[in-house]
């Protein structure tokens, strides 16, 4: 009896436009208060063994700012803890990233859903937006923070993260998990973004096991644009939040999750940063596009606009355009 037709591998560009759809699976929302830490989990409506982030809310945020993009994570079958503390004026990044330690050891211990839906406590990352990025890499490097044991996460996101405090790069250097950072092509070196600073350094002090790290910039994406608002568009199916933005980050988010701690290879381009997916490109890490002096566009100054060269362009020459779409 003949066997099973493999299945052609789908295109990058073809798996960011399905992860960007909701998932196959019912969502449930739960509170994590009832276990003692302020916050909410998203689930799966079933399944046991399933891949879990905790995510960190950006600063002075509240976690329902995220609710659709947590409960799209869910959908593709993915935990999801958001801590709520954390979020007055004087917050705390290595606090705020004890809190997802702390979340995230929650739904690896306790059965969620209806006691049927557990956690595989070796299928776990962290995510953030923000201050919450910054947070997620702090919880990600090895040491104790305010009592909470460091955690053997398989992947780490950090979705447009915010320079924090002096701790944050040094913290950046010793972690060991695979990393996804997320920008905007304005947005990589600036007064309330590091996006670059920090993909250049992850990972640095681990040497030749240092783990893999990409930094992607969406087409125009903006930090801004991730967070939903509720108004009267909810009622036509609206977060409020920018569509391209938004869009765009909860099927790379969801890519590499999925390869990352569930190991499907089937998304392993997202953890690629050789690889473009559709219309959202990879940094260079080692030759990244021109940055606008901090100072400058702190009083206003409009970022430089690269002309396209004359003729084709040579094979070896870095960054003569900096594009903002990628065909």
């Amino acid at each position: 009896m003949p066997g099973k037709k493999r299945q052609k591998p789908q295109s990058p560009a073809k798996l960011m436009s399905a992860l960007a759809r909701r998932g196959p699976h019912r969502v449930l929302r739960g509170d994590l208060g009832i276990v003692g830490t302020p916050g909410v989990v998203y689930t799966p409506a079933g399944g046991s063994r399933l891949p879990a982030i905790a995510f960190g809310h950006g600063w002075m945020t509240s976690p329902d700012r995220y609710k659709d993009l947590c409960q799209h994570l869910a959908s593709w079958g993915i935990v999801v803890a958001v801590p709520a503390g954390q979020r007055g004026v004087l917050a705390s990044d290595d606090a705020l990233a004890a809190d997802l330690r702390s979340a995230l050891s929650i739904v690896t211990r306790v059965p969620l859903g209806f006691g049927d839906i557990t956690v595989d406590p070796r299928k776990i990352g962290f995510a953030g937006h923000g201050f919450g990025g910054a947070a997620a890499i702090i919880a990600a490097a090895p040491g104790r923070l305010h009592g909470q044991d460091h955690l053997p996460v398989r992947g780490v996101a950090a979705l447009f993260p915010a320079p924090t405090t002096a701790a944050l790069l040094p913290a950046a250097r010793r972690v060991a998990a695979p990393g996804l950072l997320v920008s905007a092509i304005g947005e990589l070196d600036s007064i309330d973004s590091n996006a670059l600073p920090l993909a250049q350094t992850y990972g640095s002090d681990l040497g030749d096991d240092s783990a893999p790290v990409v930094l992607r910039i969406p087409p125009a994406a903006s930090s801004r644009g991730l967070v939903e608002h509720r108004s009267i568009k909810a009622l036509l199916g609206s977060n409020g939040a920018d569509k391209k933005t938004h869009s765009a980050v909860r099927a790379m988010l969801t890519g590499f999750f999925l390869h990352t701690l569930d190991e499907d290879e089937q998304y392993a381009a997202f953890a690629d940063a050789d690889t473009v997916l559709g219309k959202v490109p990879a940094v260079d890490l080692d030759d990244p596009p021109e940055i606008q002096d901090k100072i400058a566009k702190l009083l206003g100054a409009k970022e430089r606009k690269r002309r396209r060269a004359a003729g084709p362009v040579p094979a070896g020459a870095p960054n003569v355009v900096v594009p903002d779409t990628i065909e």
